[in-house]
């Protein structure tokens, strides 16, 4: 049975895999993201960390050609490449992370040591970027029309919410078809008590992803460093229309570029160069006689 709606509940976790393996999600959702996405049982469906074995006991149950692998068997996925391991591209491929190190693995759950490309065991930036890398090579290994499953949870540290499954969508090359909200149920921290009020986190997120381009994974980080440049210049841009908001008068860009530096200490050599071509450029923004800028007044340009 597909997903019917975009938030699941598997209160019983079911008979598949290793149950003592720490962060093991539900067979069931496994399940049902091949019957919403595999398109047939002789298609490939693969998973680079396959941990407790959850995914391939489904793959076994429902009848699905399946090929996986793990850092503890010996499959990198930060250096080694998936496309080649798998020796065709996959249909479907599910891949369940580490949430940063809310649970340590290696020297942990396997092995007497900590393994420097688990990314449990990364600091935050690091394991910022093997999320990419792994994700680009996921994608690399998925076929054209094929999909890539993401499931990945948040969490709260020192008070500080770190929010990555949003990164996962940042990030993944792929395009976004379906986000699933998967309630967690008998976590190690409902059992906690914390000081003051804190929400805490019972849900998880499955994030679809659908691969629509025969172009190679390296190709797609363009796409990814576009997304990312639009977010950074939609900063600057919102950065002068609340300057602009907060006077009575005409400021020149000079102006406006000293009142963003109060605030902002920016690190990109050449936003001052982008604030004033916006100035120039953009038409929410109008320059005066006297050559300064003001917001462009949306009523008068409808009454024009």
């Amino acid at each position: 049975m597909a997903f019917g709606n975009s938030v699941v509940s598997y209160p019983v976790r079911g008979e598949f895999g290793d149950n003592k393996y720490r962060g093991n999600c539900s067979g069931h959702l496994i399940r049902v993201f091949l019957e919403s996405y595999h398109p047939s049982k002789k298609s490939l469906f693969a998973d680079p960390s396959i941990g407790g074995g959850t995914t391939r006991d489904v793959a076994t149950a429902l009848g699905v050609r399946f090929k996986g692998s793990d850092l503890r068997d010996g499959f990198n996925l930060i250096r080694d490449s998936l496309s080649e391991f798998l020796g065709e591209k996959a249909d479907s491929i599910f891949w369940h992370p580490p949430y940063w190190d809310m649970i340590n693995y290696s020297g942990n759950q396997w092995g007497n040591e900590a393994h420097p490309y688990d990314l449990s065991r990364m600091k935050l930036e690091d394991f910022c970027n093997a999320l990419q890398l792994s994700l680009l090579n996921i994608h690399e290994a998925t076929a054209v029309g094929g999909h890539y499953g993401i499931l990945m949870g948040n969490l709260r540290r020192d008070g500080t919410y770190f929010n990555l499954s949003s990164l996962v969508e940042r990030v993944a090359p792929g395009v976004l078809v379906d986000e699933i909200i998967k309630i967690q149920h008998n976590c190690l921290s409902g059992s906690k008590k914390y000081r003051g009020k804190v929400i805490r986190i019972e849900h998880e997120k499955l994030l679809v992803f659908r691969r629509t381009e025969s172009r190679a994974a390296l190709e797609m980080t363009n796409i990814v460093y576009r997304r990312g440049l639009a977010q950074e210049n939609a900063v600057w841009i919102n950065a002068i229309n609340f300057v602009l908001l907060s006077v009575t008068k005409p400021m020149s860009a000079d102006e406006v570029i000293n009142a963003i530096k109060t605030v902002i200490k920016p690190e990109n050599e050449f936003w001052e160069d982008f604030v004033r071509e916006q100035l120039k450029m953009n038409e929410l923004f109008v320059e005066q006689n006297c050559g300064g800028f003001i917001l462009r007044d949306e009523t008068k340009k409808t009454k024009e």
